[in-house]
């Protein structure tokens, strides 16, 4: 290996020392077709392999090179896929709300206040397991591999959910103190907590997801943020997620009435009045993140903090990304970036690929710049710097020897994929998340030639329908189209 030049460097196989022996037995073989590994190097194979053990990755290379060496207890033909690291999503709630009941017309305050949080107040334990089911199916069919999970109501029954599901996540209880910015007003009873008990929810978020002990699932320190939250739950919160090496997650200049909430309370902006405090670290993943001044990317990239765009609820919102985003900026500035999808009624879908495409072309248009946002980095949001942006690019983001197999392979065999030339430009400009073939975690199929393999999906939807028309009928709505219904 180390006679290899430069310019070889795309022929070599790339295996761990324990597995160079010819012929080692391994679970799974990928064999065939593109690969695009989104390593250091960003190698992509146009006949490519990858060789799976337990978990863990342990070769990836030419497929004629890995077939030789390895022999799998199952082998899956991918020569008419295209192979990537699993797609990761940045802001997915699992605390959900009935999928397009959310009334027309609503923005990001009016539509928590007059709808969402309702819906919120009204799950049982229970439900909230049937809904973590039914939104981890989505995204695994959808080809997510991992996640992170901004705030949920029951976390015990969360959690046996995801466990459950196989997919790999951060997560954390739903706080907040009602003291922040935007006031009070029209907030439910629900879960109305003063700041000490918040932090002490929080506190105990994280000692219930580590005791939990499941390597697929780690803690979050997750407040609503959204002008809920007063100053000292939001220091608290960074301090904690400092102290217990997790990662703070809120929602955070939202919205142009966010940002003049925040000016008129402290005379500062949002993003600016986070790092006044001193709340801006690199434990701090920022969600939405649509109403920002230049000077304020400074401000994340200084602190290390990270973020994720949720551009198709953006756009539902209104929030204005294509006015007051700076996602250019921020990328050019090396913030860690992922994507997010939100929820039920405020994206409507739980698809990465539709994300991916709103994330390239939306700067483009918004600054008449055809190169404002690369293919490439849309990509790479939805991989490698997704993974980073959760903090769980120890384990993921990569198809590389030693990472866990989290992979997710597309099926080229429709119009979205075809012709096929350049495989990044067809994912991110033409293909959605149904072209999803094989989804894999931790070396564990969650998606067998396009079916879920842990889950019954018909009477999962069955039991989410259910859940949602009682809930509709607990908040007093009943969602029809605006044409007549006969």
């Amino acid at each position: 290996m180390s006679n290899i030049t430069a310019n070889d460097h795309r022929k070599v196989v790339h295996m761990g020392d324990e597995a160079r022996a010819a012929t080692t037995q391994v679970d799974l073989l990928l064999a065939g077709g593109w690969l695009i590994t989104m390593n250091s190097r960003r190698e992509i194979y146009r006949d490519g392999a990858v060789a799976v053990a337990g978990s863990k990755i342990v070769a990836v290379g030419a497929r004629s090179e890995i077939i030789e060496r390895y022999r799998a207890r199952r082998t899956i033909d991918t020569s008419s896929m295209v192979t990537t690291p699993g797609l990761v999503n940045g802001h997915r709630h699992l605390l959900c709300c009935p999928k397009g009941a959310m009334p027309e017309g609503g923005q990001t305050l009016s539509a928590l206040r007059e709808f969402i949080y309702p819906c919120f107040a009204s799950l049982t334990a229970e439900q909230m397991h049937t809904y973590a089911l039914h939104a981890t199916a989505e995204m695994i069919r959808f080809g997510t591999t991992s996640f992170e999970e901004p705030g949920c109501n029951h976390l015990d029954a969360v959690l046996e959910a995801l466990a459950h599901s196989g997919i790999r996540c951060r997560v954390g209880p739903w706080t907040w103190d009602q003291r922040g910015a935007a006031g009070d007003t029209d907030l439910p009873d629900w879960l109305a907590l003063d700041t000490d008990a918040a932090l002490e929810r929080l506190r105990r978020g994280i000692d219930t997801v580590r005791a939990f002990g499941n390597p697929l699932i780690r803690d979050a320190v997750t407040i609503e943020g959204v002008g809920t939250c007063s100053d000292e739950l939001t220091l608290g919160a960074a301090k904690l997620a400092q102290e217990s090496d997790s990662l703070f997650v809120l929602h955070k200049a939202t919205s142009e009435r966010e940002v003049a909430l925040e000016l008129e309370a402290f005379g500062e902006r949002p993003l600016q009045h986070m790092h006044s405090i001193g709340a801006l670290n690199e434990h701090v993943l920022l969600n939405h993140m649509t109403s920002l001044e230049d000077f304020e990317v400074d401000l994340v990239a200084e602190s290390g903090a990270r973020i994720s765009q949720n551009p198709s609820s953006a756009l539902k919102l209104a929030k204005g990304t294509t006015q007051t985003g700076k996602w250019p900026e921020l990328l050019a500035a090396g913030v860690p970036m992922a994507l997010g999808t939100d929820a039920e009624n405020v994206s409507n879908h739980q698809d990465i690929c539709r994300s991916m495409q709103l994330a390239a072309l939306l700067p483009r248009d918004a600054r008449r710049d055809p190169a404002a946002v690369s293919a490439e980095q849309a990509l790479e949001m939805a991989t490698v710097t997704g993974a980073k942006a959760l903090r769980l690019d120890d384990v993921t983001g990569a198809i590389e020897v030693g990472k866990e197999a989290d992979i997710t392979c597309f099926s080229t065999d429709d119009f979205d994929w075809r012709p096929l030339h350049n495989p990044v430009a067809n994912l991110v400009y033409g293909a959605t998340g149904h072209s999803a073939h094989t989804v894999i975690v931790a070396g564990q199929l969650l998606l067998d030639a396009k079916r879920l393999t842990r889950v019954d999906e018909g009477e999962l939807r069955q039991a989410v329908q259910k859940i949602d028309e009682q809930v509709l009928a607990t908040i007093g709505i009943e969602p029809l189209p605006a044409w007549p219904v006969l």
